[in-house]
């Protein structure tokens, strides 16, 4: 018995010791707990709100009692005004500026309440929603908040709907005799003034009256007799006539997360060939050094062009992908997103003693940088100082790279940003990890 106690100890104390099986069992799950848990956990506090534009182009009190119930949504931030830097000051957006924003992939919608939305004489109301479904769930979520917010004010704005809708179909003597008639109905029943029910039925005074009333008291049958007084116009402004709309938003993300695994392995094998004593040998050539760091960088640049290359000719042979419309600058993204992840790979090794080691903090570290820079679901739906987090990955840029060139057919003033941030990794990455090189063990 006291053998096998010994056997399990040195078990241990072996576990213990081997750093990236460490982190393979207990950090890589409770990072991604974290992440998963902030999105799935259905705490509104935990969860960070889509941002949307907002344009309210109505006087209407109906429109004011939405925006303000809009305001306080759990799900959705509504975004009303932007700095213009020529005036110095803070400006509202209107609709053409907030279907710009939308197109661009600024913002994933926006909510117009239009001229007409609510007049002295609607007999409905109309909002028009800007779309852009980049992301499946992020655009049904938010297209499912508003429908609901509004749907639960709307039941305040019937008793106006059908008093006009009355007015519609009879003349104003008419109208009023009914409304006489009611009133004295109402009073004789209920042991009312009939002058006080008659005027409480004036339009003026139940429109003035709406912004005060308490959505508590709205009956809960109320949605569906609503549908047919309430208009939603949705309009998708980006990728309509995309073929495979699925695969071309999810595309970028999954090949940057297989590439990452890729040129890490590729970017590490110097322990191999270190282990296998080709290192060595090519140390005692006269090869220099920083040509061997070259030889190196430039294959896996290669290595990563050219995986990611396949993977979008294979999208579009099996799913219709149309990598061919933008295709140079598709090119430049597929470049740079590999220059920057080859810089990753060298980091990795750079740092680490072992290559059980830099597999370990590799993996950590592509699972992580995937799931917060948008590979596998919409960055909205974190909470805010993730989202922030999330923009200091390379997995984030190349994501909204591919989103611009393949979902949106930016032009190439539209992906400077993004090829800017993943040329600026590569070079001061790389910088460092030569530095890095040149002072550790491993050249």
């Amino acid at each position: 018995m006291r053998t096998l106690i010994t056997l399990i100890y040195k078990d241990i104390l072996r576990f213990l010791n081997d750093k990236p099986a460490l982190v393979m069992t207990f950090v890589v799950p409770t990072l991604l707990i974290l992440i998963f848990g902030n999105i799935f956990s259905g705490g509104s506090g935990s969860r960070g709100k889509i941002p949307i534009l907002f344009v309210n182009q109505s006087s209407s009190p109906v429109a004011k009692m939405i925006e303000t119930k809009l305001d306080s949504s759990e799900n959705l931030r509504l975004i009303k005004n932007y700095f213009d830097d020529e005036l110095q000051k803070e400006i509202s957006f209107d609709e053409p500026l907030a279907r710009t924003k939308v197109e661009k992939g600024n913002y994933s919608a926006a909510l117009i309440l239009p001229e007409d939305f609510f007049s002295d004489t609607s007999k409905s109301v109309k909002f028009r929603i800007l779309y852009d479904p980049k992301n499946e769930i992020e655009s049904s979520l938010i297209q499912g908040s508003l429908q609901q917010m509004i749907m639960s004010q709307i039941p305040k704005v019937f008793p106006l709907l059908l008093q006009r809708q009355f007015t519609a179909q009879l003349d104003t003597a008419e109208f009023n005799k009914f409304r006489k008639g009611m009133s004295k109905t109402i009073a004789t029943t209920f042991k009312y003034n009939p002058d006080s029910v008659y005027n409480s039925m004036d339009p003026k005074r139940l429109e003035a009256s709406l912004i005060l009333d308490d959505t508590s008291s709205i009956a809960s049958g109320g949605e569906n007799i609503l549908k047919g007084i309430i208009k939603f116009d949705n309009q998708q402004v980006v990728g309509e006539n995309i073929k495979s709309p699925g695969v071309t938003r999810t595309v970028g993300g999954w090949a940057m997360m297989f590439l990452l695994f890729s040129i890490v392995g590729a970017s590490i094998s110097l322990f191999e060939e270190k282990q296998e004593g080709s290192l060595k040998r090519l140390l005692c050539s006269p090869i220099p050094r920083s040509q061997i760091l070259w030889s190196k960088y430039i294959y896996t640049i290669l290595l990563g062009f050219i995986q990611l290359s396949v993977m979008f000719i294979f999208s579009w042979a099996v799913y219709d992908v149309d990598i061919f419309s933008n295709l140079f600058n598709l090119i430049l993204m597929i470049f740079f997103s590999a220059a920057s992840a080859v810089s990753f790979g060298m980091i990795i090794t750079a740092h680490s003693k072992s290559l059980n080691q830099a597999n370990g903090i590799a993996t950590l570290l592509i699972l992580v940088m995937s799931a917060l820079g948008g590979a596998w679901f919409p960055i909205t739906f974190l909470p805010e100082w993730m989202q922030f987090l999330a923009k200091f990955t390379i997995t984030y840029w190349s994501v909204e790279g591919f989103l611009q060139v393949l979902w949106r057919q930016a032009p190439f003033s539209e992906i400077v940003l993004h090829l800017s941030v993943l040329s600026s990794i590569a070079v001061f990455i790389n910088w460092y990890a030569i530095y890095k090189f040149k002072k550790g063990n491993i050249i």
